[in-house]
């Protein structure tokens, strides 16, 4: 930048030009620097703003995506978990029918029982069901039986009904020996014992098979909306 060196009538020398030459280089690079940055800063405003707002929005979509996919996922894992967790009761239903009979069936058993009896030659001489005991899953009925026969043939009833295919139980076991009548007849002792079978009553069957509630959706914690009738 050059200036012009002119003289007054004193004689003092007076320079002439612009603003810029008459101020030191290093504002001079101060206002070119800032001039440099308002520059790029408007035609960043003017060029990219819109850009930059898109940006941000589809930022904000794709978080919001994520958010809900690893919700779906959480929902997919405790589906599967339920499935599971379905197919296992399912199995020990079956498990469990397989042992406990229905109401219906139990009769089935109770002629069994005395089949078993029969077949080893013993005298059934009572056999009274008494009231039934509820529980969460099963039924137990107990049932006073009083037998006459053999000792064997009574272990032998004993030994078939710890192999009997339905749960069953033996307690209170009493043996005495049998009236001389019934000893001339092969009939040594008589017995009397506890015998406590187990099923299933309609009632615990159908809270076992009863399908499950499915679990409520999780509740959303966005922001809420203001009403449509009040200012936002």
């Amino acid at each position: 930048m050059s200036a012009v060196v002119t003289t007054n009538v004193a004689g003092d020398k007076i320079e002439s030009g612009s603003f810029l030459t008459r101020i030191p280089w290093y504002y001079q690079m101060a206002i070119l620097v800032a001039l440099v940055g308002l520059l790029i800063y408007v035609t960043d405003m003017l060029l990219y703003s819109d850009t930059r707002k898109e940006t941000d929005k589809m930022i904000e979509q794709v978080q919001t995506l994520k958010a809900k996919n690893a919700q779906g996922s959480i929902i997919r894992q405790n589906l599967q978990a339920t499935e599971e967790a379905l197919a296992l009761r399912r199995e020990e239903m079956d498990r469990l029918r397989d042992l406990l009979p229905d109401q219906v069936e139990i009769s089935k058993v109770y002629d069994n029982i005395k089949d078993l009896m029969r077949n080893n030659r013993l005298e059934l001489k009572q056999f009274n069901q008494g009231k039934p005991a509820e529980a969460e899953i099963y039924t137990a009925q107990q049932i006073l039986v009083q037998v006459s026969g053999s000792y064997d043939a009574l272990g032998k009833f004993f030994s078939e009904l710890g192999f009997y295919k339905r749960i069953l139980s033996v307690t209170d076991v009493e043996i005495k020996e049998a009236e001389d009548n019934a000893q001339e007849s092969g009939r040594t002792i008589n017995s009397a014992f506890m015998l406590t079978a187990y099923y299933i009553s309609p009632a615990n069957l159908e809270k076992l098979t009863k399908p499950q509630p499915a679990a409520p959706p999780p509740a959303n914690k966005g922001p809420a909306r203001p009403p449509a009738n009040q200012p936002k």
